[in-house]
């Protein structure tokens, strides 16, 4: 007795690959890079919002309304714009140098607990500390005296060939 047993299903090849694609549309949409973007709509949304709640007051047709609002957002795009996507761009870069930063101390602590309990870390740790002191404990000659190669191109080179290393 010969039964073959389908390996895929046409539905859920089709959920799949729409589950895919509404990911990629909304990964692009909720991405950070639009977020000035969003703020700056958002703004221009309570500005002409706070306009409309004030025409309201004013007995105003349908016409002259719309013009005004149009108007106010315009305006307030061309006022607000570029100072709100800096500051937003600006409180980005903030948070995430903030947010690096916390990572590496979390880093830090981390080794620092590891280094108490296993001598083989800390005696790693004082190496390096220990190659960082000497390095700077060098003079500017001795720096300068064996940190230039001669590759033979000197004489077309503008500055001199540094040797790295590492």
């Amino acid at each position: 007795m010969a039964t073959h047993f389908p390996t895929s299903h046409d539905g859920l090849d089709r959920f799949i690959d729409g589950a895919s694609a509404a990911k990629s549309v909304f990964s692009d949409i909720f991405a950070a890079k639009r977020l000035p973007t969003y703020v700056l709509g958002v703004t221009i949304m309570a500005v002409v919002t706070m306009t409309e709640r004030a025409l309201d007051a004013v007995q105003t047709g349908f016409a002259v309304e719309w013009a005004v609002l149009t108007f106010v957002a315009l305006v307030t795009f061309g006022l607000l714009a570029r100072v709100i996507l800096r500051g937003t761009r600006a409180t980005q870069i903030w948070f995430a140098d903030y947010a690096k930063h916390a990572r590496q101390t979390r880093a830090d602590v981390k080794l620092w607990d590891t280094a108490r309990r296993d001598p083989r870390v800390m005696n790693d740790i004082l190496a390096a500390q220990g190659r960082a002191d000497s390095m700077l404990d060098e003079t500017p000659s001795q720096k300068a005296r064996g940190s230039v190669k001669d590759d033979g191109l000197a004489a077309m080179a503008p500055w001199a060939q540094l040797t790295r290393y590492y």
